[in-house]
């Protein structure tokens, strides 16, 4: 098992996956299309940012969208965990934790003093984020209206 940055190569794979990824990330939230899933990374990975992936026999299980931004609230530049995503017949095995760990430690080593992600309501991923000691900082509220009278 190893966790390093992922090549060219597998970079152009993971964002193959965009798609599929958006849909189970957005939990049924975002209208899944090619353009949204890549305007979802495309400034991340423009901006510096690059893809972690876990690796097994050579072949690629999972990874992990590391890089900054700027938050919003406190005009900081900010750590960010964009996406992370373990293949359907891969999950299970604790290889989502091992890539958020790794990724939080290349982080910090960066300088880094916090690091944000989004999670979507339902998506089982909140329960890892959590267990890793991040923290719910802003909850998004949404009312839908019915505009029909």
């Amino acid at each position: 098992m190893t966790i390093r940055k992922a090549s060219r190569r597998e970079t152009q794979k993971i964002l193959d996956y965009s798609l599929q990824v958006l849909k189970e990330a957005t939990m049924g939230h975002v209208k899944p299309s090619k353009e949204k899933a890549s305007e979802m990374v495309a400034p991340i990975l423009g901006g510096g940012g690059f893809y972690l992936v876990h690796v097994e026999n050579n072949v690629v299980q999972g990874w992990i969208g590391v890089g900054s931004t700027l938050d919003y609230h406190t005009d900081e530049i900010v750590g960010v965990l964009p996406e992370i995503y373990v293949l359907p017949q891969y999950r299970k095995r604790g290889i989502a934790e091992k890539l958020c760990n790794e990724a939080l430690k290349h982080l910090q080593e960066e300088g880094f003093k916090r690091v944000q992600l989004n999670v979507f309501e339902g998506n089982p991923s909140k329960y890892l984020c959590q267990k890793l000691g991040f923290q719910e900082i802003v909850i998004l509220m949404e009312k839908k209206l019915d505009n029909d009278n």
